[in-house]
């Protein structure tokens, strides 16, 4: 068995390809849902006002040093950010305007490193909004004012006290400290004037520097880019779920899931090219790149055959609708094309297929030929070499039939005739026809589907031919994607101009090519 390798960046983008409807169906579904909710969404508009304020001195009305009162100056803006977004100027606003409720709350922010403070409000109206970010801007300053001036009033209430106990002091001082306490009330009367002056004079420090303006277009919603953050939101989800998926499908996809399953060559990958009619690809379209892989494919066969005797090869699969019987029929038309004497026969004696396949009669065929009809009364010659013999009469016990000696003496007689016998079987899974019939054939060969087939089926069926001690002589993975110009399955590629590469004899492992027309076994 190959070992476990380690993925690569074609590996992921192989992914991708694979799931890329989910993908687009998660890219899309953001898309559009987004752009509903945003279609959906009552439009708002945001006003902005922009007012200077000044940092509120917090010291002592004795300390004049201006140094010691803006120490902080940003922590000093974000508390006066905290004031004007408060309750209070909110319960102001409202009483200003003279409204029923609560007015549209504000946002602040301070533009940039100075003492500048953008004021932003949001409403559905754009009047509204401009009305109320102005009126917030008035009903801070109103509320800063009441407090400054109640600051000053508590000051003049100390400064007031101070110089009256100061003339009572003057009153009983002795006459060298009078002159010294009188100084001093003469300081605090001077500093009372300039309080008495600053309260009448006080607009709380603030100041507006930029009016709002109407809003003329709406901040949200924003289709455009609601939608293209959708789409990323969307494009990873998609990932996501499709790497997600890809880990859980246990399907068959690639060369190398083929070869960590058996050592049996892959000989070949057939791409998904339906024919134009009933009839093989190779009879209806001989020019096809499908067809090539199927020569590619006899080619394989020929080589498998040099060191031992591969007459009789029986086309199975793990499970129905995998391209077993699309193979059998391509490959024996080539076969028959090449000049090889070749006999297809339909041994699956549940559902045949191969006399809708060529439109001959369906009976008599396998079926009586074992009861011992004449082999020229069940032939059907289809010219280039090739001769089929169908099914015939379907039996009431296929396994029993194909079990029996007489079906190992009727191949081997048949390979006395032709260079080639390929035989279509039933899938081994399902019923044990196919494990019956491997005993009598020189080779096995296994059809896989590709993005379909589970590997854990694909091992099974390979399981249960080793113990009857048929072992593939290789694996052939249908209807694979094509990966590029000229090139499928997954590394194996195929140029325009030329033919399909043919393995080592020795060692015959080469995947020529990917899955043909669809069948529906």
């Amino acid at each position: 068995m190959t070992p476990e390798r380690e993925l690569n960046i074609r590996d992921y983008a192989r992914v991708v390809l694979r799931r890329k409807r989910i993908i687009l169906v998660a890219f899309v579904a953001s898309v559009l849902g987004a752009l509903t909710m945003s279609l959906l969404q009552e439009s708002v508009y945001a006003a902005d006002a922009q007012m200077l304020v000044e940092p509120r001195l917090g010291a002592a009305v004795f300390e004049r040093d201006p140094t010691l009162n803006v120490q902080n100056l940003e922590r000093a803006i974000q508390t006066e950010i905290q004031v004007l977004e408060g309750q209070r100027v909110r319960e102001r606003v409202r009483q200003d305007l003279e409204l029923d409720e609560l007015p549209p709350a504000a946002s602040a922010t301070p533009v940039g490193s100075t003492d500048v403070v953008s004021v932003t409000v949001r409403s559905k109206d754009p009047r509204t909004a401009q009305i109320v970010a102005d009126a917030y801007i008035r009903a801070y300053a109103s509320t800063r004012r009441e407090q400054a001036l109640d600051s000053m009033r508590l000051a003049e209430e100390q400064l007031g006290a101070k110089i009256d106990e100061l003339a009572t002091q003057i009153e009983t001082a002795a006459p060298d400290q009078r002159d010294t306490l009188v100084a001093q009330q003469a300081t605090f009367k001077e500093r009372l004037d300039q309080l008495e002056i600053d309260a009448a004079l006080t607009t709380g420090g603030t100041s507006v520097v930029k009016s709002a303006d109407l809003p003329t277009s709406p901040v949200e919603p924003r289709p455009a880019r609601t939608a293209m953050l959708a789409g990323v939101v969307g494009l990873l989800l998609g990932l996501g779920a499709a790497f997600l998926v890809d880990h859980l499908d246990d399907s068959i996809k690639t060369v190398d899931d083929l070869q960590l399953l058996t050592e049996s060559p892959v000989l070949a990958v057939v791409p998904v090219e339906a024919p134009p009619d009933h009839r093989p690809i190779s009879i209806s379209e001989p020019h096809q790149f499908a067809v090539e892989i199927y020569r590619g494919l006899r080619t394989n066969m020929q080589f498998l055959g040099l060191d031992a005797p591969l007459r009789v090869i029986q086309l199975t699969s793990s499970l129905p609708g995998e391209g077993k019987t699309t193979t059998a029929t391509n490959l024996a038309v080539v076969l028959g094309q090449a000049g090889q004497r070749t006999l297809l026969i339909d041994a699956d004696l549940r559902k045949p297929r191969v006399h809708e396949v060529f439109r001959v009669p369906a009976q008599p065929g396998f079926t009586e030929l074992l009861m011992g009809e004449d082999l020229d009364l069940v032939l059907t010659d289809l010219g280039d070499n090739l001769h089929v013999v169908t099914a015939g009469a379907i039996p009431p016990n296929p396994s029993e039939l194909l079990s029996s000696h007489r079906v190992s003496t009727v191949l081997r007689d048949l390979a006395a005739r032709y260079d080639y016998v390929i035989v279509d079987s039933a899938p081994v899974l399902p019923v044990a026809d196919s494990i019956a019939l491997a005993r009598a054939v020189d080779g096995v060969l296994v059809v896989a589907q590709a993005n379909r087939t589970p590997k854990r089926d694909v091992r099974e069926a390979l399981a249960r031919l080793e113990q009857v001690g048929a072992t593939p002589v290789g694996v052939v993975l249908n209807r694979a994607q094509s990966t590029g110009r000229g090139g499928y399955g997954y590394g194996y590629g195929y140029g325009y101009g030329g033919a399909p590469e043919a393995p080592k004899a020795a060692a015959p492992s080469a995947a020529l090519t990917a899955a043909g027309p669809g069948d529906p076994r």
